[in-house]
């Protein structure tokens, strides 16, 4: 009976159990318009160590984008942030008492949303100005889908935020 279990155990593939949406084999199917070359714009700048955080958690990275993302400017607006390497979907929100609420998403964004395709050592890099948010969006490392009026508002705040 065991070798019957170990046996239909190792022909499963792993991706049986991965999650559809997150994709936790460490291989991302799922892409947005645009995410394919800010994936490789930013593997490129990973091995160059172009963002001078290679070694900094994740979480650390959010609190920094977070802090600078909270800075007072006319142009707030929440966005979703797609991360093209790990294939994950973020919601960034922003409430009065909270400043930046950030939630992993469970569905797949609408038209009507405003999408920041990047990686989160990206954001810290902006963050801490090791590139401008002009160098980035010259360099390939972010882009933005969705409505054009939403699209050049978040544009026009982060490249204010980001300068």
């Amino acid at each position: 009976m065991f070798k019957r279990f170990a046996l239909i155990l190792s022909l499963t593939s792993s991706l049986t159990f991965a999650c559809g949406l997150h994709q936790d084999t460490g291989f991302n199917l799922v892409t947005e318009p645009g995410s394919l070359e800010v994936f490789g714009n930013i593997i490129s700048a990973r091995q160059h160590d172009q963002l001078g955080n290679l070694n900094k958690p994740d979480h650390f990275r959010l609190f920094t984008a977070k802090a600078a993302l909270k800075k007072p400017h006319n142009e707030t607006m929440d966005f979703v942030l797609f991360e093209a390497i790990k294939g994950h979907y973020s919601d960034f929100r922003f409430t009065a008492g909270k400043g930046v609420v950030v939630t992993g998403r469970n569905n797949l964004p609408t038209e009507q949303d405003v999408l920041l395709i990047t990686e989160l050592d990206v954001f810290d890099a902006l963050a801490t100005g090791k590139i401008s948010w002009d160098e980035a969006f010259r360099q390939g490392l972010v882009t933005i889908n969705g409505p054009r009026e939403k699209r050049q508002q978040l544009q026009s705040w982060l490249s204010h935020t980001f300068a």
